[in-house]
């Protein structure tokens, strides 16, 4: 078994045939490790630009590629064709994060009128995987490479941030320093159709109360004084990506009941919170 970290670099710009913005990919990076994690190829493609030759100015400025370099590169159908190759029968792909793999799919959409990623068998995510492995004060959010990189004390010398290459080096590096066999396993995908469902689903936050997934129980509060059940007071309104309501007890307190819920792939998460309404003092001077 391999492993190949993967990183890509992409143009963004509107395409009348994708009927909105697309993403083009422009260089992919790829290094390829050994079962034991050392070092044994690079792959680096350069892709000519078809839907748009323009390249933005954010793209230029992060990744300081001018489109001249882009006219020596080939196509993406041939690029993937250099990659699978590169790839080989058993490797496990890797990227951090699944924005790539996200981009790479859209690619394979446009370029090749595939709906899946056609050298994609077995996948991990290496940036939840080595949050994962890693003690730090920020284990609970997604970090970036390169802050992966300084609390491992791994060097960025001699490398261009923001080029596929040199990134995908410093995934690979970053990856070989927390890998442990029995740990990985749980991290792996079969890129099956439900693994295709689960990347492109779009979790989103429900606006209004009357939604069929919003159960009844997800908007029923009880008073933390009396423990009576609080009624509604006026319809739930939806404010900061929050369904919102005012409640009054029959004890006399009012409070704001708080509710998101968010629906995921895996189900329905329901965050609540209930703060009791105080009015506010009034300024002084101000007449009674």
């Amino acid at each position: 078994m391999t492993f190949v970290l993967m990183d890509l670099e992409w143009n963004g710009s509107y395409s009348k045939a994708a009927h909105g913005y697309f993403n083009e990919i422009i260089e992919i990076g790829a290094t390829k490790l050994d079962a034991q994690c050392r070092k044994i190829g690079s792959f680096h493609a350069l892709i000519r630009p078809v839907v748009s030759r323009k390249l933005t100015s954010i793209v230029t400025n992060l990744t300081g590629i001018e489109a001249g370099e882009l006219e020596s590169g080939g196509t993406f159908e041939e690029a993937v064709r250099s990659l699978r190759a590169f790839m080989g029968g058993d490797a496990i792909l890797l990227t951090w994060s699944t924005t790539d793999l996200l981009v790479l799919l859209e690619n394979c959409r446009y370029f090749l009128k595939q709906e899946t990623i056609p050298f994609l068998e077995l996948y991990a995510d290496a940036q939840a995987y080595c949050q994962a492995r890693m003690s730090n004060e920020k284990r609970g959010r997604q970090i970036s490479l390169t802050t992966a990189c300084q609390l491992l004390n791994i060097s960025e010398e001699g490398l261009e941030a923001h080029r596929a290459r040199d990134d995908s080096e410093l995934t690979a590096r970053v990856f070989a320093r927390l890998f442990e066999p029995d740990s990985l396993e749980v991290f792996i995908r079969t890129a099956d159709k439900a693994f295709y469902e689960q990347l492109t689903f779009k979790p989103h936050i429900i606006s209004h109360a009357n939604h069929p997934l919003v159960k009844p129980e997800y908007l029923r509060f009880f008073c933390p004084a009396c423990g009576r059940p609080l009624p509604s007071s006026n319809r739930w309104r939806f404010n900061s990506r929050m369904l919102c309501a005012e409640m009054t007890c029959e004890c006399g307190r009012t409070y704001i009941g708080r509710v998101q819920i968010k629906v995921q792939y895996s189900g329905v998460n329901v965050r609540r919170r209930l703060v009791e309404k105080t009015e506010k003092p009034k300024p002084e001077g101000d007449a009674t």
